[in-house]
């Protein structure tokens, strides 16, 4: 038996509330840290400090589309989760910086994902070539050297 919540529009900005703190507290750390420490951070992760700035300032969701993207293009958690790292990492930075968000949402509610992805997905291309491989039986994830040649 499913448990109706009364006040489901209250219960909704109180976790949007939350995740707004989340994120302010998440904004303030970074600010405290002097500007050496923050850029070899953002060099640790891969990132220019303005990117990483960008994407605190998205969130910790800035990148929830992308499993559900790869789920509606048939990819299975076990899938998901045996792609390499630093391509995850990869495909997160391009969908949290995505500027398609709003159709990308209503492509996966519609279930229309997999027809129209490719008009606005920031992955899309790496995400077709996955599914391209996939359906060959080849190994999708991208090795390293294959990450390592990619233009920057």
């Amino acid at each position: 038996m499913t448990q109706v919540q009364p006040y489901p529009v209250v219960s909704y900005l109180i976790d949007q509330f939350g995740a707004w703190l989340t994120q302010r507290r998440q904004l303030h750390e970074l600010s405290q840290l002097d500007h050496g420490e923050f850029t070899r951070m953002a060099h640790e992760l891969g990132l220019a400090p303005g990117d990483l700035q960008a994407l605190v300032r998205r969130g910790v969701d800035g990148a929830e589309e992308l499993p559900q993207m790869l789920r509606a293009l048939g990819f299975d958690e076990t899938a998901i989760n045996t792609i390499a790292p630093p391509q995850m990492m990869e495909m997160r930075h391009a969908c949290a910086g995505c500027a398609h968000k709003h159709a990308c949402h209503q492509d996966l509610a519609a279930k229309t994902a997999a027809a129209n992805y490719e008009d606005y997905c920031a992955n899309a291309n790496e995400i077709t070539l996955m599914r391209a491989k996939r359906d060959r039986g080849e190994n999708y994830s991208a090795t390293l050297a294959e990450l390592l040649e990619k233009p920057a």
